[in-house]
């Protein structure tokens, strides 16, 4: 059976079917899931087990995931759980059912300029929500762009490059992320901004209108080096449809100093949305100029006065229209430029109030972008800000913040009565972890099982809180010592064991020399240690055994036609018996020996059932 097989319908943390294999990368592997208590299907990305030993790792994944999990966007795909079951870590997410932009890639070659341009706007719809939310993709590439049946494009993975960076096997030289999608100052370790995400997004723009990558290299290093110091291949060189307006905005999100670039994910899809106009449409003349050339050189002079004729009105309409666009664009530039420059003020840490007296002071304008919870910041208090404090905009500017929502509380689980285990699972799906387990003896709760808990049920606390336990050892076993038994009475042991917490057992009789009711052993013997209230079995002496007496008695058979049943029956001590019986022919004389025990016994004699003698014998 192969590992998928084996994990088939496992559940994860109780609520988390596993269907199928969806697919599997550097990180871990990814598993369709039915979500039990909310009914629909999801997607499990469980890690790799290298991964899950590296404790560095696996926690900057958590923080990492908890904060993606914030994002909540059409063009993002959606978080719903982090956690861990029996040493599987894993995340929880939106399932998308279509195919990557990789895999399209691979069936297509290239893109259309209009369906690649498309999808680049997406991209940055995604990604202007994440960076206002103050969070960094770092490996945007089409293997983490998803493209859902309806032409939905969705980005996936925000968060996890930045975990990887903190892994102990990574080294701390190492760049994290796909070396043909790096920007130049994550190869050279240098800050990752938001315009970081950018540079990535115009290499994926390049691959998607070209069907090639701008940088090839033998190696990951060759590659990355490329991103440093290589010129961009001309985009129209590999695509001559694509239009100079593209090719420019592919090179100014590829410029090689970030400050070079597009400033934020949503000034690169106004400048992906007004190229679209130019996308498909040639310039009027190859309009004007197509024609048949099978008409008549006559037919053809009228059609070309004609043309000519509609051309010229055309072009006085279109030189009015510019005209007159011009002057309210040089207009409108004038009043931009009048717009007086202001300094960006610094909000964060600092409370909503504060942040926006501040902001609208400078005469800019706050707008509040995402809130999400911090347990380091709180409740109240600005986490990050776009633009950033310091920078230089026009007054009248929106600042986007993200405010914290303080700690995560969580009510604390009743986990009581539950075995060990499930209370730690119970606890870890409340993101809570299990603290010192103190094991204690208990009379009614079972081994095992949870007796009482600390912080109580339903209580709100921190996630991450460690909740102590008491675990039954179940109920305590007192233990006695047996006492010496021999040489006593039955009423002298049976008092002895009471004052040490134990019972008379069975109690077996045999003759002996000893005193009649004298003890002659015991079991369990003197000294074991046994439980309080167990049972101490004896034997006691009911004195010597009586002495064999034998006496022969003659019986003469009556005279009778047919053979008598003779029966000897002898009552002595130990009871009555028939020692003999046995049928005898008529006028027959027999001797039948007995033996007896005690100074007496009395011996009956019976012919075919009836009493024929009865005598006393003694010694």
């Amino acid at each position: 059976m192969s590992a998928s097989d084996d994990m088939v319908g496992r559940m994860i943390a109780g609520r988390y079917e596993i269907v199928e294999k969806i697919g599997s990368g550097g990180m871990g592997v990814v598993w369709k899931a039915k979500d039990k208590i909310l009914d629909r299907h999801v997607a499990l990305k469980i890690l790799r087990p290298e991964m899950s030993e590296d404790q560095a790792f696996v926690q900057r994944f958590r923080q990492e995931a908890k904060a993606a999990a914030s994002l909540s966007h059409s063009n993002i795909v959606n978080i719903y759980d982090v956690g861990q079951d029996r040493g599987l870590h894993y995340i929880v997410m939106e399932l998308v059912e279509g195919q990557t932009l990789r895999d399209k890639l691979n069936e297509a070659g290239r893109l259309s300029v209009d369906e690649a341009v498309n999808i680049a706007i997406q991209i940055c719809l995604g990604l202007a929500h994440a960076h206002a939310c103050g969070i960094i993709h770092r490996d945007i590439k089409p293997q983490n762009i998803l493209i859902t049946n309806t032409g939905q494009v969705k980005v996936a993975d925000f968060g996890i490059a930045r975990a990887l960076g903190s892994a102990s096997n990574t080294g701390k030289s190492i760049v994290v992320g796909s070396a043909s999608y790096l920007s130049p100052e994550q190869v050279t370790n240098q800050a990752v901004t938001a315009a970081s995400d950018l540079y990535s997004l115009g290499v994926v723009l390049y691959e998607m209108v070209t069907g090639e990558l701008p940088y090839t290299g033998d190696t990951p290093i060759a590659v990355a080096i490329q991103h440093v110091e290589g010129r961009i291949p001309s985009v129209r060189e590999r695509n001559p449809d694509a239009p100079i307006e593209l090719e420019m905005i592919i090179s100014k999100a590829m410029a090689k100093d970030p400050e070079d670039r597009f400033q934020s994910a949503g000034e690169m899809m106004a400048s992906l949305r007004r190229v679209r106009p130019h996308l498909g449409i040639g310039s009027p003349d190859e309009v004007l100029l197509k024609g048949d050339d099978n008409l008549s050189g006559q037919k053809h002079e009228k059609q070309k006065k004609r043309r000519t004729s509609k051309a010229l009105k055309i072009l006085g309409i279109v030189v009015i229209i510019g005209l007159g666009l011009g002057a309210y664009f040089v207009y409108s530039f004038t009043n931009w430029m009048a717009v007086p420059e202001v300094e960006v003020p610094n909000i964060v840490g600092k409370n909503q109030v504060e942040a926006q007296e501040l902001l609208r002071a400078a005469g800019l304008v706050p707008r509040l972008s995402a809130e999400k919870y911090d347990p380091d910041v709180e409740a109240n208090t600005v986490i990050s800000q776009s633009p950033l404090g310091g920078e230089k905009v026009k007054e009248g500017r929106e600042v986007y913040y993200v405010l914290s929502k303080g700690e995560s509380l969580v009510t604390v689980p009743d986990v009581c009565q539950l075995s060990l285990r499930e209370a730690q699972l119970e606890l870890e799906n409340k993101n809570l972890e299990l603290g010192n387990v103190d094991r204690v003896f208990h009379e009614t709760v079972p081994e095992g099982h949870v007796i009482s808990q600390n912080p109580k049920a339903n209580t709100s606390v921190s996630e991450g809180t460690r909740v102590d336990v008491s675990v039954s050892k179940g109920p305590e076993v007192i233990k006695a010592v047996v006492p010496r038994l021999i040489g006593l009475s039955l009423e002298e042991a049976e008092q002895l064991l009471q004052e040490h917490s134990l019972e008379l057992g069975e109690v077996v009789e045999v003759h002996s020399d000893l005193a009649n009711g004298m003890i002659l052993s015991q079991d369990p013997t003197e000294g074991i240690e046994v439980e309080e209230h167990s049972e101490v079995n004896v034997t006691i002496s009911i004195g010597p055994e009586e002495q064999l007496h034998e006496y022969t008695v003659k019986i003469k058979v009556p005279d009778n036609d047919e053979p008598v049943n003779v029966k000897v029956v002898v009552i002595d001590m130990e009871g009555e018996s028939v020692r003999y019986e046995q049928d005898v022919e008529p006028r027959e004389v027999i001797h039948v020996s007995i033996k007896y025990k005690g100074n007496a016994a009395l011996l009956k004699v019976y012919l075919d059932g009836n009493l024929w003698s009865e005598q006393v014998i003694e010694p």
